[in-house]
């Protein structure tokens, strides 16, 4: 099947909320944010959300495949898609620990708590309270 992979316009931001609410990912695009998916047909196969921060980095988050499409290299290939975006400048994200090798394949890092910005640490350290089993990556030079 052919995929369609484009930057949703902010208009556009009900789909992939819509998409996330579908697929039960407690995840919601907002002002400011980049927005990519992955679409077969009409429909959103994947997506991701890249939220500007402080320091002029981005944080990628809310990376999401459909669960009838998972393990087929969607997730992969909408960071290829993203990679233009990700190479002019340097991002965080916080993936679960049984992703870690597919985050290093996209060239992220894992972090230590005491060596990123408190406002990445601070919500790292909140959802480690939560019980989420996440780690800090970086990609690109951090400032």
């Amino acid at each position: 099947m052919d995929l369609l992979f484009q930057q949703l316009d902010p208009l556009q931001l009900p789909l992939v909320n819509r998409f996330y609410k579908e697929c039960r990912y407690p995840a919601k695009a907002g002002r400011g944010e980049k927005v990519f998916v992955l679409k077969a047909g009409t429909s959103i196969v994947a997506a991701v959300r890249l939220s500007p921060k402080a320091d002029n980095t981005l944080f990628l988050r809310s990376m999401c495949v459909a669960p009838d499409s998972r393990r087929l290299g969607y997730g992969a290939r909408l960071l290829q898609g993203i990679e233009p975006v990700l190479a002019q400048q340097s991002s965080y994200c916080f993936p679960f620990e049984h992703l870690l090798s597919f985050y290093e394949r996209a060239h992220y890092q894992v972090q230590t708590p005491e060596s990123v910005p408190s406002f990445i640490r601070d919500p790292f350290e909140n959802y480690r309270r939560q019980g989420r089993n996440i780690i800090i990556m970086t990609r690109g030079s951090m400032p």
